[in-house]
């Protein structure tokens, strides 16, 4: 098959996240089981280049997204982006045919759809909940009835595709809610083979210490405040252990309204409990293995998520994963069994489940962890292969 992929985000580009790394496993996948592979990105610049294992990457460049306060004009930007997209899709079409198209729903790229190919969306978040997640309080109830412009934008996007798949029941159930569509959950895959591991910047930063790890975008979707908040006892109460933050800052908003960087919170906390307090800023995959395989426990607290690279990560690299209850993660943990489970936005919680795991032993810890990665063998990329093969499929006899 000639399958194209239609994205905000690539490995290839300065900006990427989650979808970023998913497309990347994904396209390796299908690009070494024979298919031909495009990618189309909104990028910095125009261009084509190829990537990895013969996967054809075509650059858009991108229209810069306003606030999403800027109601109209973030609809606007969002609506030229898909059209240059759309555009190309239409390009690529003619040159090589394209059997079926994949688009992401994150910032409606696929709102401009090409009636004579079927077309997939795979949706890796809900505008609204993650919107109403990134403020000071979040209400997870009115977030989900909540419709905004660029809410409306993502919906119909599921609502025009030939069919949608997410990979966790969390954000099934929600897509289902809002748009109306059936949503088939396909989980994402992980690539153990051939991930390479650079141990410099563990060593020199943590090599020798005890630590929990933070590995995720800085803000309060991610429940970064969580972490924040509980640092005081935590710090007070262990005196060997450290509280180490990876990845970018978006900011913690306030309740003026306001936004505050994160990095500033972290730095003046590690000059009061002497320097067990680090922020990494955002750190390359194979730097950032090691980093997560030696923590003693890998933190994410998120107000929600759609079972992420993160977690999956941690788990296939042995490590414990402390998650929240209602965001994705009961997909994979087991409370107590395979990592551990808080309630959202609990300082106390986490307190908790930290005296929990402090009170395991050596032998403890080391099953759990590897319990976790016995769950996550599941993701294995055959398996995911051939259940993403036959759902596209069936999406294209249907659509026949």
């Amino acid at each position: 098959m000639h399958i194209a992929y239609i994205t905000s985000e690539f490995v290839t580009e300065k900006w990427r996240g989650g979808l970023a790394t998913y497309l990347d496993n994904i396209t390796n996948i299908m690009s070494k089981h024979g298919h031909n592979v495009t990618v189309i990105t909104l990028s910095e610049q125009d261009g084509r280049l190829r990537y990895g294992n013969n996967v054809e990457v075509v650059r858009i460049m991108a229209k810069e997204i306003p606030s999403v306060d800027e109601e109209i004009r973030y609809a606007l930007a969002l609506m030229h982006n898909s059209w240059r997209l759309y555009n190309a899709l239409r390009q690529e079409d003619k040159k090589n045919r394209i059997d079926i198209v994949q688009t992401a729903n994150y910032q409606a790229v696929g709102f401009f759809r090409l009636w004579s190919i079927p077309t997939v969306v795979r949706a890796s978040s809900d505008a609204s909940l993650w919107r109403n997640a990134m403020k000071y309080e979040f209400d997870y109830k009115s977030a989900v009835r909540e419709k905004k412009l660029a809410d409306y934008l993502e919906l119909h996007c599921e609502k025009r595709a030939d069919a949608v798949f997410a990979p966790s029941r969390f954000c099934a159930d929600v897509i289902k809610k809002r748009s109306g569509q059936d949503v088939t959950i396909i989980e994402s895959p992980y690539l153990w083979e051939n991930q390479e591991m650079d141990e410099s910047l563990y060593q020199e930063k943590l090599l020798g210490k005890k630590y929990l790890l933070f590995n995720s975008t800085l803000s309060r979707l991610k429940g970064t405040h969580v972490g924040i908040e509980a640092a005081e006892k935590i710090l007070e109460k262990y005196g060997d252990l450290y509280m180490v933050y990876v990845g970018y800052d978006y900011g913690l908003s306030q309740k003026e309204g306001n936004s505050q960087k994160v990095a500033g919170i972290l730095m003046r906390q590690g000059k009061k409990y002497g320097g067990r307090v680090v922020y990494l800023g955002h750190v390359e995959h194979k730097k950032l293995f090691p980093i997560v395989k030696n923590a003693l426990a890998c933190v994410l607290p998120s107000r929600v998520d759609n079972l992420p690279n993160s977690c999956i990560e941690a788990m296939a690299l042995g490590s414990i994963v402390i998650g929240t209850y209602g965001a994705s993660f009961e997909q994979l943990i087991h409370n107590k069994e395979n990592g551990l489970l808080i309630k959202r936005d609990s300082p106390t919680a986490l307190i908790k489940a930290v005296d929990c795991l402090m009170n395991l032993t050596e032998e403890e810890r080391m099953k759990m962890g590897e319990y976790a990665t016995d769950t996550v063998n599941r993701l294995k990329p055959d398996k995911i292969y051939h259940e993403l093969v036959s759902f596209y499929g069936k999406t294209i006899e249907k659509f026949k």
